[in-house]
């Protein structure tokens, strides 16, 4: 009978470590998933901008030498230098607008490129309100030149913008994808020791990072950070885990719709992490159940039950404490963890 219990529990354990690996590589496929998401929306964004940069560097280069040919007086030379200083002054600082009043800039700054005889004015008034360009800067910037020279001069001018402007895509896009990468590189705490000083809140952002694809549709994230919270001792990638369980889980419990609350504080030799959705909340009945093994609330092949089992056995291992109060519309996770692991 002994040797039968013994097998039938050496049996489930096996059972236990197999599933528990089998939900790692399911939260890692998802992540993957997610991460080629997110790195495919700036990489096409990059590869747009920069076939369209090429175009317009033609375009610029044919209206340059047609600005450098026509007849201007030492005057007029003198008026498109200032073109070209107010254009890096402007690129430096675009004009933030509501969708209404840029729409009634445009409207009129296109009329007025019309009157003066300016090809395709619907397409550039908007790369020209974009830097504050809008009708009376482009009357007062312009009113040295004779009206046969406008058309060279503000086609010049809306070129120069668009060229800043592809070259700021190309650099967001370019930015995004290094943050992205630089996200998982601390997230993963690649090529470093398993035990490291933690900064608790790089960590909470992190993952924020990798789960944006799930965040960014619905899901409004409130910041509580202490601006004295310690760095503590731990596995860092394996805490990232905690994090990334319980941040999916509230944005399942939201449907991806809702607010979510991150609040860290210190307290003792600890400090505290809390993260919060207002979603249903977890019924009374099953609390206490929500960190055992394979227990889950969610439909079938939708979860298999170990995620909070993992997070709650990784602050286990931490010495730490994870504790849970739900009711519908506030549910908060709340881990503690020690500031220095313990040794021996």
């Amino acid at each position: 009978m002994l040797a039968l219990l013994h097998t039938f529990n050496v049996r489930l354990r096996s059972t236990e470590a197999m599933l528990r690996q089998s939900e790692k590589m399911a939260s890692l496929g998802t992540l993957a998933a997610g991460l080629a998401h997110e790195l495919n929306n700036p990489a096409a964004a990059v590869q747009r901008s920069s076939g369209q940069l090429r175009d317009a560097l033609a375009e610029w280069q044919t209206l340059t030498g047609q600005l450098d040919a026509l007849p201007l007086d030492p005057r007029q030379h003198e008026a498109v230098h200032a073109l070209r200083d107010e254009i890096v002054k402007r690129v430096a600082a675009p004009v933030s607008l509501d969708p209404l009043t840029r729409s009634d800039r445009e409207s009129e700054l296109q009329e007025w490129l019309e009157r003066c005889a300016i090809e395709q004015a619907w397409e550039s008034a908007p790369t020209l309100i974009t830097f504050g360009f809008d009708a009376r800067a482009l009357r007062d910037l312009t009113k040295d030149f004779a009206r046969d020279h406008l058309p060279v001069v503000i086609q010049w001018l809306a070129a120069s913008c668009a060229l800043y402007a592809l070259t700021d895509e190309v650099r967001m896009g370019a930015e995004r994808m290094s943050e992205i990468v630089k996200a998982v590189k601390s997230y993963a705490y690649l090529d470093q020791a398993p035990i490291q000083e933690v900064d608790v809140h790089e960590g909470l952002e992190n993952t924020l990072v990798i789960l944006r694809h799930k965040l960014q549709a619905g899901v409004a994230v409130t910041r509580d950070y202490a601006p004295d919270l310690p760095r503590i001792e731990a596995y860092a990638s394996e805490l990232n885990q905690v994090w990334t369980n319980i941040i999916d889980n509230a944005v399942d419990a939201m449907r991806g719709q809702g607010q979510l609350t991150l609040r860290t504080h210190p307290e003792g030799n600890h400090v505290v992490v809390e993260i919060a959705d207002d979603g249903p909340g977890i019924p009374p009945e099953i609390q206490a159940r929500i960190f055992d093994p394979f227990f889950t609330t969610k439909a079938p092949g939708s979860g298999t039950g170990m995620g909070l089992h993992i997070a709650y056995n990784i602050i286990q291992r931490h010495y730490g404490q994870i504790r849970v109060t739900s009711r519908p519309g506030a549910t908060w996770f709340q881990v503690t963890l020690p500031l220095q692991l313990k040794r021996g």
